[in-house]
């Protein structure tokens, strides 16, 4: 999927008053974005009914955990390297010489580090099905460990391309792609009557097929050899490492602490709610893709105004995007819930999930920014304190508030934490990103979401989504705003 595709409609666009302007980028990429992102999920969704169908349910089971296991190690190092290349080739996009030395060693050292975790999760899968209890893991352990090499490398493939801009491939490559190719191939195994070990070579081939299009680069021979990153690069990879594991807060650590807490069922209901919960921030991930080499670049060249226009712009429209998201998800939700069974009880869970997302759109312009301007101490701090609250106040809050208590942790550390967001933008860039306007709408969301979650009535539903609704199209009319004051600002300043 690629620009061309909606140049046509996009163009229509112009001729509303919509177009010429950085709102238009913002609107092309979420489109773009958004439908590449719209293909994932269902290819996804095709994938998990084939793997259901092709795998027994325990060796299904057995399969996502290691699965789990090496996507996530491969993840976190992959970010570390994609944020390094956006780091530097967001400032200097046209310079193709250090993009491909930079990115040459950064596929190296990914592909080392991974290969490091690969080859401890082929020694030691004997052990940890052995120490588990669950005899089919060792099988997927092993044959799924070239999976996080490859993996790697095509997540740090990714901050070259949006570096230069090229987000919409970026998305498509990393999203979209590895998906269709399960698709593509996932049937074979079953009507060649393959073993089902092939499943994971299978899954294996999904990211190196996808990767060697951007591997085409790397070979460019005009070009030689690579540029080694200076210690500054080392760390701030190894803190973004860091950031990226103490980040898989929703769907991942927050289940493992239920399931420590609470019983079988309660946590059912809280993993369908998740897996539901992480649509939220569904179309706020590709503004923000546009917005980091954006910012960057101004961050190189100095142009305070013009990044100030850019962090409202985009903060304006992450909290339009975030309040429709929620809204529209939770409209949906009890037509949906009951395609999964009897899980009555996500509904609840579900409004006391999007209270943080909602909250956390207010701030996440200024995270994305302090990442592009190199704080990741800042990143690091704030993942490390929210994931240590999300892992101690459920355990003190349980008795009281049952389940619950999980949620309320994401509450908690989303509002007190952020402000460490916000005070080091201010002081960087002399930015306020929340003023009391939107400090007030916040809590009128947040409150709003709260009473439909408490009281469990169609009415207080119908009541939170209003709100919600009313607040999204709000800051959505406030962007283009803000969008025809910066283009007149712009224009004066040519004059």
């Amino acid at each position: 999927m690629t620009q061309t595709a909606f140049s046509r409609p996009l163009a229509g666009l112009s001729r509303w008053g919509l177009g010429g302007s950085r709102f238009h980028d913002y609107l092309e990429i979420l489109l773009i974005g958004s439908g590449a992102r719209v293909i994932g999920l269902a290819s996804q969704f095709l994938v998990l009914l084939i793997l259901g169908r092709v795998l027994s349910k325990s060796s299904f089971g057995d399969l996502m955990t290691a699965f789990g296991f090496y996507r996530l190690a491969s993840a976190a190092l992959g970010v570390g390297g994609s944020l390094v290349l956006l780091f530097h080739i967001s400032r200097h996009p046209d310079d193709k010489d250090a993009e491909i030395k930079l990115h040459r060693y950064a596929a190296l050292l990914g592909a080392g580090i991974s290969a490091l975790v690969a080859v401890a999760g082929f020694i030691s899968a004997g052990t940890i099905a052995e120490v588990l209890g669950k005899p089919g893991l060792e099988v997927w352990f092993r044959d799924l460990a070239p999976f996080a090499v490859f993996n790697t490398l095509l997540i740090v493939s990714t901050g070259a391309l949006e570096g230069r801009s090229r987000v919409s491939e970026s998305i498509a490559l990393s999203e979209v792609a590895p998906n269709l190719v399960r698709v593509a191939l996932l049937p074979l195994v079953s009507w060649l009557h393959l073993p089902d070990v092939y499943v994971a070579h299978v899954l294996t081939l999904s990211v190196i097929i996808p990767w060697l299009w951007p591997a085409q680069r790397l070979r460019d021979r005009s070009v030689p050899g690579m540029r080694s990153w200076s210690v500054w690069d080392h760390n701030y990879c190894a803190k973004s490492v860091v950031a990226m594991l103490f980040a898989n807060q929703l769907g991942a650590v927050d289940i493992l602490v239920g399931g420590a807490l609470f019983s079988s069922d309660v946590v059912a209901d809280y993993a369908v709610a998740s897996r539901i919960a992480g649509l939220f921030t569904f179309l706020q991930l590709a503004v923000l893709k546009r917005f980091a080499p954006r910012a960057g670049r101004l961050i190189q060249t100095g142009e305070t105004g013009l990044l100030r226009q850019e962090v409202e712009l985009c903060r304006r429209l992450m909290i339009a995007l975030a309040a429709l998201s929620v809204c529209g998800i939770l409209v949906i939700a009890p037509y949906v819930l009951p395609l999964f069974g009897n899980y009555g009880g996500a509904l609840h869970l579900l409004y006391w999930l999007a209270i943080p997302a909602y909250v956390g759109a207010f701030y996440a312009t200024s995270d994305r920014l302090l990442t592009i301007a190199g704080q990741a101490t800042v990143t690091l701090l704030f993942n490390g304190l929210s994931f240590l609250v999300l892992i101690t106040l459920p355990f003190a809050a349980a008795r009281s508030i049952g389940v619950i208590a999980i949620p309320a942790a994401m509450i908690l550390s989303t509002l007190v934490f952020n402000l460490i967001i916000t005070a080091r933008v201010r002081r960087m860039f002399g930015i306020r990103t929340i003023r009391w306007p939107d400090a007030a709408l916040m809590a009128v969301g947040a409150v709003a979401l709260a009473a439909g979650a408490i009281t469990g009535t169609t009415l207080a539903g119908v009541a939170a989504c209003g709100v919600l609704a009313c607040i999204g199209l709000y800051f959505a009319s406030s962007a283009m705003g803000w969008r025809d004051r910066s283009q007149i600002n712009g224009q004066a300043r040519t004059l």
